[in-house]
């Protein structure tokens, strides 16, 4: 019942981004070779609109995806129930993992479609000699993360608006923080979705994997310790 609810506190959200999803690369692909402005319609164009819907769609539904509970003092009357406060926190998480995994399948699914239709490379080559698991697979941990931090935080926050601006503070102000970390002491700090040190990238994009869904258990542990 509990994931019914949360469904139906981020579907309008989510069916918003789904459309958004389908159409985005159909549009830019045809406006693109309409005017000109490319010559070749090719995976560079997927990729950049890949990861650019996903990093919405992630920041989106973390700032959603426990606020309804804060902000219309459900919250109180959930965690009188006989489920675990835990139960609650993951169950929103997965429902808002669920839609941000479907986002990504059509947009991929309808960037594939494009891409054979377009490119001038063939098929085959096009999604599988031109585009690598690494344009892929890149996007895909950086927006679990970017999803992870900002539900983590909206949790701890109990305000979608400060856990979202707190959030997109830590995403884009950390980058800027380990250039000039770099300059100044010449230490690389990792973000995700980099290789940690010299450690194999399927290793560290485990670790990176582990590390967001740590946020998640540390807004748990919070939660099941706060008076609500």
């Amino acid at each position: 019942m509990y994931f019914w609810k949360c469904w139906r506190d981020t579907r309008s959200f989510f069916i918003v981004f789904l459309i958004i999803a389908a159409i985005v690369m159909p549009v830019t692909a045809v406006v693109c070779l309409g005017t000109h402005l490319v010559a070749d319609f090719g995976t560079s164009a997927f990729s950049t609109t890949f990861g650019l819907i996903l990093m919405a769609v992630a920041l989106g539904l973390g700032a959603i995806g426990a606020i309804h509970e804060f902000a219309e003092n459900t919250a109180h009357f959930l965690f009188t129930k006989p489920r675990s406060r835990s139960y609650f926190v993951w169950a929103g998480w997965a429902v808002g993992f669920a839609e941000l995994l479907a986002v990504a399948t059509v947009n991929f699914l309808a960037g594939w479609v494009t891409l054979s239709r377009y490119s001038k490379n063939p098929f085959h080559s096009a999604l599988f000699g031109s585009m690598t698991a690494h344009t892929l697979v890149d996007p895909l941990i950086f927006c679990l993360w970017a999803y992870c931090l900002t539900y983590s935080l909206t949790v701890l926050l109990r305000n979608g608006l400060k856990g979202l601006g707190a959030s997109m503070g830590i995403l884009f102000g950390f980058p800027l923080f380990a250039v000039a970390i770099r300059w100044r002491w010449h230490i690389d700090v990792p973000f995700p979705p980099n290789s940690i040190r010299s450690l194999p990238l399927v290793i560290s994009s485990i670790i990176w994997i582990l590390v967001a869904m740590l946020f998640v258990l540390v807004a748990q542990l919070v939660v099941e310790r706060t008076e609500i």
